[in-house]
């Protein structure tokens, strides 16, 4: 995993990106710049502090890429409540003319009954379930929509 070091267009800062590749799309910024020339004492630990920083992402993206093909999920990616992780899920990919997500995040607390369920406990034979829930109290196309919408997270 490599960072390309960029300066800005003033040439007082240096922005860091990820190097995926070469293609457009795979060097996106990570956010974290630090000072080209640090004129005091806050901008040389903003530096140390930066360079830490990049340290830590460096190690939770090689350790995402050797967990591929295991069961194994990084503590930073993982959320301990399934309905956390939907409720996040919504709140990202919201948009006006849809709202098939919210209600079907709506349903799926009906249909579980409590406050938390495990990611564990979200099973092939669970999601039937829900798809036949759906059916039985549902009409028209919304069961389908919503269903839709739940199997794409």
């Amino acid at each position: 995993m490599n960072f390309l070091k960029i300066p800005n267009k003033k040439g007082d800062k240096i922005i860091f990106y990820h190097d995926f590749g070469r293609s457009k799309g795979q060097r996106p910024s990570t956010g974290i710049f630090m000072y080209n020339q640090p004129k005091n004492q806050i901008e040389k630990n903003h530096n140390k502090e930066a360079l830490k920083l990049l340290e830590v992402k460096k190690s939770q993206i090689t350790i995402q890429k050797q967990a591929i093909g295991t069961p194994y999920i990084s503590k930073h990616k993982f959320k301990e409540n399934f309905l956390d992780f939907y409720e996040d899920y919504i709140e990202k990919h919201r948009s006006v003319e849809n709202r098939h997500l919210p209600c079907s995040l709506t349903k799926f607390k009906l249909f579980i009954g409590k406050d938390f369920i495990s990611p564990i406990e979200i099973t092939e034979d669970f999601c039937k379930q829900f798809r036949k829930y759906l059916l039985d109290n549902l009409c028209g196309e919304t069961p389908q929509n919503y269903f839709a919408v739940q199997t794409l997270i």
